[in-house]
């Protein structure tokens, strides 16, 4: 069989990645099967196969892809910060008005159904931990970043306020399903943040992105 251009290659796994992605939120991942994804994708289950040997590896593929999008975020949100304390706010304005996205519900469906996954399947589980291990580290030095320059309260413990948002982003964005109400689910990540402010005992002096006037 001829190589598939490297390119090529990569644009149809990632086409496989979304039609896996629209699959397990409609169907479950427990329910969905290979050759429904392999439909989806217009593939036969074969083709499917030699990119993907099974659904554990699409599942993992699926919410890394959403690790990652978390990453670039991040990464822009603190290049275009002036400080750390700032980015933490520009972050946090980034999750109300994500909470109000059907792509973000999207993406919390799909984790949910990796953690589900991941709770009957140990394999599974080990490779996905570490990514949500690191999202949350990611965050946690942002916080130590902003201790260090005076805009935080060195005393917090940096790791468990990190756990703390990330949890609360994650439990939020899920009940926002079952209630249907993402204005709700806003005020309350906004009550959240001015709770943890008074416990930094600090605010960033601006909130600008860099560049601005």
């Amino acid at each position: 069989m001829a190589k598939v251009p490297e390119r090529y290659a990569e644009e149809r796994r990632q086409e496989i990645l979304d039609a896996a992605a629209g699959v397990f939120i409609e169907k479950g991942y427990a329910i969905a099967t290979m050759q429904e994804i392999a439909t989806a994708c217009d593939l036969a289950p074969g083709t499917l196969y030699r990119y993907f040997p099974g659904k554990a590896d699409l599942i993992a593929a699926v919410v890394g892809g959403c690790m990652d999008a978390y990453h670039d975020v991040l990464a822009e949100v603190t290049s275009a910060a002036p400080t750390p304390g700032a980015a933490l706010h520009l972050l946090g304005e980034h999750v109300a008005e994500g909470l109000a996205l059907p792509e973000w519900q999207e993406e919390c469906t799909l984790r949910l159904e990796s953690y589900l996954a991941g709770r009957r399947d140990d394999a599974l589980r080990g490779r996905l931990e570490d990514p949500l291990r690191e999202t949350v580290a990611d965050l946690a030095r942002i916080i130590r970043a902003a201790q260090a320059a005076g805009e935080a309260d060195p005393d917090v413990d940096a790791d468990a306020l990190a756990l703390l948002l990330h949890s609360a982003v994650a439990g939020l964005s899920a009940l926002t399903m079952p209630l249907r109400d993402t204005q709700a689910a806003t005020c309350a990540w906004r009550l959240l943040l001015d709770l943890v402010s008074t416990v930094l005992g600090a605010r960033p002096a601006s909130v600008e992105p860099k560049g601005d006037s």
